[in-house]
């Protein structure tokens, strides 16, 4: 980040002034003058204040004046001389430019050396380089590239409330889009925080009702007890029948089993543990935030990647996951060869249950470099997963004698197969466990245990 810019000396700019019309100048600015070929500018700054109280039209007093209160670092009284002196006349507007850039050159660098030695060990600096950055931009408040500075600082010391505020302002001034690629990275933070907190604070609530949908029809009486616990009540069908009302009263809900399965299942009045969405509905404002402003930089910069990358942070975050695959379209569009971008898009395809364009994705990645074992495994996963929801929905209409998922399973089998043997993944329970489950769905026995032992090996650290 460190940028040094050239400076020169006011005291220099000041004395060049000899006593050219001096004969019809006022006393006060005829004095005003000597006191600047003596450097006494202490005794000409009341002297000057006085000349352009009595003749504000008198550009050069005006300019001066600005630049003696520049040497004093009165920047709010420098930018009102200069800016008073141009309205007049742009005579001196390249020395009034010339020392509003050295003022704003010298905070500037100390500001990034100060920057640049800051640390959590030494803390202090963070704010010494604050005020510095403070005072470029007081001595020159039109240059955005200052208020980046400024909320680089910020940001590095944790005040990420102030960091974001000057770096939308310096996006606003017109900075390029680092400035909003910080800001949109800070308001998808503030969103995985509240996110977080949502599910932190509604952690057994949400878990009460996703136990509730994982009970469906045609799910086993014995899955039941293990994902709801015991029914509060059992009430037996017609002597002789193998049917039985369960009723669970924290869910309002009734199943009917027959032949050890569920065949009804009603909830009424519909279950609801009282979830608190506030810090959701925050999190997705923060999202919507971040979205905005990175959107508006993709106009200005099409091809930023890092851009892309936010936008799609911040898509999947607002759970929009069908536009975070229209953004990341553009991006495998702009740069096919990259295998990571084919990748991101399958991972994107399978999140929305478009398996088949998920594996063309994962297909399009193992074409640009055979050996991506994440592509590998990730083709045999979605294949799996494909087969697991191809499972229920069979269960779902009763079809349980459906063999339909077995072709999915079979194409997963010899992705998954190559994966367990690979030197990154091959002592992963997880890969094992997956296998055996495919083995054993597929009728091969033998594998599925040997698989499932190796999965309980690796866990116990064998």
């Amino acid at each position: 980040m460190k940028r040094m810019f050239t400076v020169y000396t006011i005291a220099g700019v000041l004395a060049i002034f000899v006593f050219q019309g001096f004969q019809c100048a006022s006393p006060e600015f005829t004095g005003a003058k000597v006191y600047i070929q003596q450097r006494n500018f202490a005794e000409a700054l009341p002297l000057l204040e006085n000349e352009v109280k009595n003749n504000p039209q008198n550009e050069e007093a005006w300019y001066l004046l600005g630049a003696i209160r520049a040497d004093m670092d009165n920047y709010a009284g420098m930018n009102e001389a200069f800016d008073q002196a141009l309205k007049i006349s742009n005579v001196h507007a390249a020395e009034i430019r010339g020392i509003r850039f050295n003022k704003w050159g010298l905070h500037v660098n100390a500001g990034v050396n100060l920057l640049e030695r800051a640390s959590a060990d030494s803390a202090g600096f963070y704010d010494e380089s604050i005020d510095e950055f403070q005072k470029s931009i007081n001595a020159w408040p039109d240059t955005a590239i200052t208020y980046r500075y400024l909320a680089y600082a910020y940001n590095n010391k944790g005040d990420m409330e102030n960091a974001l505020k000057i770096f939308l302002k310096a996006w606003e001034m017109g900075d390029e889009s680092e400035s909003a690629k910080r800001a949109g990275l800070i308001y998808i933070r503030r969103g995985d925080e509240l996110k977080n907190k949502f599910e932190t604070d509604n952690k057994e609530k949400i878990a009460s009702v996703n136990n509730l949908q994982r009970v469906r029809r045609n799910t086993p009486k014995n899955d039941v007890q293990s994902i709801l616990g015991k029914p509060d009540k059992v009430t037996p069908g017609p002597r002789g029948s193998r049917k039985e009302d369960w009723t669970y009263a924290k869910y309002n809900l009734k199943l009917t089993i027959e032949s050890d399965k569920v065949t009804v299942k009603e909830v009424k009045p519909p279950y609801n543990p009282g979830i608190d969405s506030t810090s959701y509905r925050n999190a997705v404002a923060q999202y919507a935030n971040a979205i905005e402003i990175l959107e508006e930089a993709r106009k200005k910069d099409p091809a930023d990647g890092d851009v892309i990358a936010l936008l799609m942070q911040g898509y999947i975050g607002a759970d929009k996951i069908n536009e975070a695959i229209s953004t990341f379209l553009i991006q495998v569009q702009r740069d096919p060869t990259n295998k990571q971008n084919h990748y991101v898009l399958g991972v994107l395809y399978r999140s929305a249950g478009k398996f088949e364009e998920a594996i063309t994705s994962f297909q399009e990645a193992l074409k640009i470099d055979s050996e991506f074992t994440d592509a590998t495994y990730d083709i045999g996963a979605t294949y799996y997963n494909w087969g697991v929801d191809v499972i229920r929905m069979a269960e779902e209409r009763g079809d349980i004698e459906s063999k339909e998922y077995v072709e999915k399973f079979e194409k997963a089998l010899p992705f998954m197969e190559k994966v367990s043997m690979s030197a990154d993944r091959s002592n992963s329970p997880e890969i094992w466990e997956t296998l055996g489950t495919i083995y054993a769905r597929l009728g091969k026995t033998t594998q599925a245990t040997q698989a499932f032992e190796k999965a309980d090996k690796l866990r116990q650290g064998n």
